[in-house]
């Protein structure tokens, strides 16, 4: 039962659109593309994770790795600007499992730090770990970008010992991310509840819809048009949990296989 409110408790969150990120593959809905391992070379690539990732079928992240580990994505920014971070995040342990260890980068690739005191720099945090959760949560950091940045090392660590997930990253401008009204979005979108052999969609325009068993297994994920619909004859009798994402917005409903 307890997976059944993860699901419910991350759907009604606005999210910022992809239109805008500057992050490639910020889902992991095509594996590892546009990610690395790194930036330490003893540092090794995450696993897919699939299925219960926060959004759509897949995240990324480390089980019980033997060392201390990482992976990240450099985008380019510019010198004064103000960026945000942001991701969604699961980590198991002793609070001291996962973290952001993001860094801003010169033209000779050195850091460029905007705090006097690099310990205080938000986007590495050398003295903050990301709290353990078993639910799927979200953090946001942001920080203006130093005299001679050039790009942005979009980063996370994880260390000896601890379990974690990443998924829907977003590294953007402060202030040019659009957000969708999750209202609008909930109202936009309507299914039949009682479903037989098909369950069918009306929606603003496509969207990725993931069905859920109440236990939080991922039964299927499908990219839908308004006015299209899924076949759910092989589904077992229940009530099943079907999530609705336009990339900017997330909604969830309950339907009953009668």
């Amino acid at each position: 039962m307890k997976k059944i409110f993860t699901i419910l408790g991350i759907v009604s969150v606005a999210t910022v659109a992809n239109a805008q990120n500057l992050l490639t593959n910020p889902g992991f809905e095509s594996d590892l593309s546009g990610w690395a391992k790194g930036p330490g070379s003893s540092y090794t690539e995450p696993t897919i994770v699939t299925p219960g990732a926060n959004s759509s079928a897949k995240a990324a992240g480390y089980s019980n790795p033997s060392a201390t580990t990482g992976f990240y994505q450099n985008v380019p920014v510019t010198a004064g600007k103000t960026y945000v971070i942001s991701f969604w995040y699961k980590a198991s342990g002793d609070d001291s499992d996962a973290r952001l260890w993001s860094i801003y980068k010169n033209a000779e690739n050195g850091a460029v730090y905007t705090t006097e005191d690099a310990s205080t720099d938000p986007f590495r945090t050398n003295n903050g770990y990301l709290p353990t959760t078993s639910a799927w949560t979200k953090f946001e950091a942001e920080m203006p970008a130093g005299t001679g940045a050039v790009s942005l090392d979009v980063a996370v660590r994880t260390y000896s010992g601890g379990t974690a997930s990443f998924d829907d990253f977003a590294a953007y401008e402060k202030g040019t991310m659009a957000v969708t009204n999750i209202q609008d979005f909930d109202k936009q979108v309507v299914m039949n509840t009682l479903v037989k052999d098909q369950l069918t969609f009306k929606l603003p325009a496509r969207a990725t819809v993931n069905i859920y068993s109440m236990d939080g297994k991922l039964i299927s994920s499908n990219r839908v048009d308004n006015g299209g619909s899924i076949n759910t004859q092989s589904w077992v009798k229940g009530t099943y949990i079907v999530t609705v994402d336009n990339g900017s917005a997330k909604v969830s409903r309950k339907v009953i296989k009668q």
